[in-house]
Formats: C-alpha cells, sequence, structure tokens
C-alpha cells in the first residue's frame, strides 16, 4: 500500500483502481456552488416564462378548438342553425 494515501497533509485521495484524484479545496467547492446556483436561477428566470407562455397559449388552443366545436354543432343537421324550417312532409300517394 502506498504511504502517501495514509498521509493527512496529502491533498489525494486513492481509489480502487489506484488512480489519484485531487480533491478541490473549500474554496473552490464553494465557488462551484455559487456558479451552479447562479446558472440554475438564470434557467428558472427563462424557463418560467416560457412555461407560462405556453400554458396560455395551450388554454387559447382549447377554447378556439371549443368555440369551433359548438359552432360545427350549431350548424349540424338539425342543429339551432340549421336553416332549414321544421316541416311536415305529407305524401300525395298514400
Amino acid at each position: 500500500m502506498d504511504p502517501a494515501q495514509n498521509n493527512p497533509s496529502n491533498n489525494r485521495q486513492a481509489f480502487p483502481t489506484g488512480t489519484a484524484v485531487r480533491v478541490p479545496g473549500p474554496l473552490a467547492q464553494i465557488l462551484a456552488l455559487a456558479i451552479i446556483a447562479a446558472l440554475a436561477i438564470v434557467g428558472f428566470m427563462i424557463f418560467i416564462p416560457l412555461l407560462i407562455i405556453a400554458g396560455i397559449a395551450l388554454a387559447l388552443f382549447i377554447a378556439w378548438n371549443w368555440v369551433k366545436l359548438k359552432l360545427r354543432r350549431a350548424h349540424a343537421p338539425n342543429g339551432p342553425l340549421d336553416g332549414r324550417r321544421n316541416v311536415r312532409v305529407i305524401r300525395r300517394d298514400e
């Protein structure tokens, strides 16, 4: 076993494969966390308005299709806007 692995002043950790990896210091970890947090905040500032716009667009699309369906049903046979008069057909040959 490598004696450098047991030395607490050494800033490297050994993995079972024997490769040594440098562990970042606390300042680098804090800086990386701050950068990740800033990117997440900017991402949410972009994502949330896009999500709201997409929700409004979806609501408008559903409302438009609902109105089209109601108008189509109104013009359908026997609908209120059918345009035909309700008359009784009398057959002369009977």
